[in-house]
């Protein structure tokens, strides 16, 4: 890399050091794993293919990340994967693409939280409303009873202000609703864009585990990651799970019972 940037080599090895293996773990997979359905399907010889667009047994462990941690993308020159649809060979506009996506999700989960909160103060100040009426019936019925009439002496109860009203609202709320549909238009055609391999339709414990541990980016109890599951519609003890970690060899366990997927790669080299 450092002869192909005309770099030093100790300025590409710092990038190397500090930068690149700190961000990646190595994931160890089962036999089993190999035999999943499309790592299959990507082995298969077609003698008609010429040689080097044939699936090669050093493709299995690729592909069979892919689906154990899907839905994935491949960024690969190898042709199989292209080939069959599981691959794009030019990873600039892929991780421009899945930035892009991420900054659309990050904005869309901070306007729901941002939405929450308003109802949530909200609700607490109706609430506090209705438990002062209640305490004080004669003040309350007299303050809603002076509101009316004030309003209505202003015109503010005439059907007329009301259209006017409710136009200036929609006026407000059209930007803002073109923002965001436009915001999910570009998240769908960047993700139609994609070429993701999916994962299958009825996942196992140890996939959902797997995925779910992959992007936390943090380590979990079993009971932490029952918790994370079931709030995604997957019912699984954490007994169950820690068993089914403890028998698979993309799993590590750390003091406290905490369990992440995969390794630093320092550990490996």
């Amino acid at each position: 890399m450092a002869a192909d940037l005309e770099a030093s080599e100790r300025q590409a090895r710092r990038v190397l050091d500090q930068q690149i293996l700190p961000a990646l773990r190595v994931v160890d997979l089962e036999i089993r794993d190999h035999l999943a359905p499309q790592t299959r399907h990507i082995l298969r010889v077609d003698r008609e293919m010429p040689k080097r667009h044939r699936g090669d047994p050093d493709d299995a462990p690729t592909m069979a990340l892919a689906e154990f941690l899907g839905p994935s993308v491949i960024v690969s020159k190898d042709s199989v994967f292209s080939r069959f649809g599981f691959a794009v060979i030019d990873w600039i506009p892929v991780a421009e693409s899945v930035l892009r996506m991420a900054g659309l999700e990050a904005t869309a989960a901070n306007a729901l939280v941002l939405i929450d909160i308003a109802f949530q103060l909200f609700g607490a100040g109706v609430h506090r409303l209705v438990v002062l009426a209640g305490n004080n019936p004669l003040a309350a019925t007299a303050a809603v009873g002076g509101l009316l009439w004030w309003c209505h002496r202003h015109g503010y109860l005439t059907r007329d202000n009301w259209r006017r009203r409710l136009s200036q609202a929609g006026g407000v709320a059209k930007p803002l609703l073109e923002l965001a549909q436009a915001g999910m238009t570009e998240h769908r055609t960047l993700s139609d864009s994609l070429l993701v391999v999916k994962p299958p339709a009825y996942p196992t414990n140890e996939q959902l585990a797997a995925r779910y541990l992959a992007r936390c980016g943090r380590p979990l109890t079993p009971g932490e990651l029952r918790d994370a599951l079931a709030r995604r519609g997957h019912t699984i003890s954490a007994a169950q799970l820690k068993r089914d970690m403890q028998a698979h060899a993309a799993f590590v366990r750390a003091p406290g019972d905490l369990w992440s997927v995969g390794r630093p790669v320092r550990q490996t080299i």
